[in-house]
């Protein structure tokens, strides 16, 4: 169900929104005896006539125009063949961009119970077409498909080296060997079950640190306890006890605020758009990454300290010569671990998929 580049460019649509400004302004600036001349006589308004009425077929279709030449198949019995996916029409150029601010995965949510399209709804952000699930069993479907291993990833997280991490690298033979890792070494129940202290250690310094802020203050900052909490756990699980802690922390929690900035960038293939400078932070973010997790790398492969511990590192260290990655690849997975296990704590998590959106 991946869909194929549109025929309907942006630049086209902004040709036609701008026409439409101009016969509005027209429009504006006559009498009403003047725009029934105008509009009798005139051939430029005549022609700005022809331009809105081509640009409602545009934009007045489910799912936006983004979806203009996007037939979908359905397969139950109670459809027709060739139907469009329900979805909103959206604004003209920004499409349902507007509705991506606090909250995206709530009104989203309900905007697909409102037109009973919780199993698939169809919506435009910008030219981009973006598929919407919030029904258990298409999810599944969507997420064990071999279309959603490769779907497009949005610039900031293609810049932080997301796409040659586990969940996120192209189909092929090298996601492939990443997941056999993943489930056979890296998630299997004993290296699991190997981490169970750390877990607890964590989950009594959480304790400890509400109590202590409810006897200072009176009152308990829990989304900040559970966050720091959170953080504490994926480092050490990732990386064990290291004294680069702290500086990985500090990175992290910059890789959080730059996946959750919206930038229009990711949806309109315009440099200028990028306002807030998302990719400059974000390839200046990666190449500290690449130097401090390396290093980390290079010193625990030099005192061989990974033998026998369960964190994610040493166990991508122990592996059998035949199934090792490269330093490269290690660091990028390495990176990325501790990147998704926090994202939903993001204003603008939904964002993570430009293409298929989970809810």
């Amino acid at each position: 169900m991946k869909p194929t580049p549109t025929s309907f460019s942006c630049q086209t649509s902004l040709l036609v929104s701008l026409s439409l400004v101009l016969a509005l302004a027209l429009t504006t600036t006559t009498t009403k005896f003047q725009f029934q001349n105008t509009l009798s006589f005139s051939p430029l308004a005549t022609l700005f006539v022809a331009l809105f009425t081509i640009s409602l077929n545009y934009w007045l279709v489910p799912g936006g125009f983004a979806w203009r030449n996007y037939p979908v198949q359905h397969h139950h019995n109670n459809e027709k063949p060739n139907a469009k996916l329900s979805g909103p029409m959206g604004w003209p150029i920004l499409g349902s961009l507007p509705l991506m601010g606090s909250l995206a995965h709530a009104k989203l949510a309900a905007l697909a119970a409102s037109l009973n399209a919780k199993r698939l709804m169809a919506l435009s952000l910008g030219p981009t077409p973006v598929v919407i699930s919030s029904h258990p069993e298409t999810a599944r479907q969507i997420l064990f498909g071999s279309s959603f291993s490769d779907r497009p990833i949005k610039e900031s997280a293609r810049a932080l080296m997301f796409e040659r991490a586990i969940g996120f690298a192209p189909s092929g033979t090298y996601w492939r060997h990443l997941r056999r890792i993943a489930a056979f070494n890296m998630f299997s129940p004993r290296r699991i079950q190997g981490l169970e202290g750390v877990r607890q250690r964590v989950a009594d310094d959480m304790v400890k640190s509400a109590w202590k802020e409810m006897e200072q203050k009176g009152v308990v900052d829990v989304r900040g306890v559970f966050q720091e909490g959170s953080l504490c756990n994926i480092l050490e699980s990732v990386f064990g006890n290291n004294d680069k802690s702290e500086e990985l922390g500090d990175m992290v929690k910059e890789g959080y605020e730059l996946i959750a900035k919206f930038n229009l960038e990711d949806y309109f293939p315009l440099k200028f758009l990028d306002f807030h400078g998302v990719k400059r932070r974000c390839h200046k973010l990666a190449a500290k990454v690449g130097s401090v997790v390396g290093e980390i790398v290079e010193e625990r492969k030099r005192d061989g300290s990974f033998v026998g511990k369960n964190d994610f590192l040493s166990t991508l260290l122990s592996l059998p010569k035949e199934e090792r990655l490269d330093d490269s690849d290690m660091v990028a997975i390495l990176w990325v671990s501790t990147l998704l296990p926090n994202s939903n704590q993001t204003p603008h998590s939904v964002d993570f998929y430009p293409w298929i959106i989970i809810i």
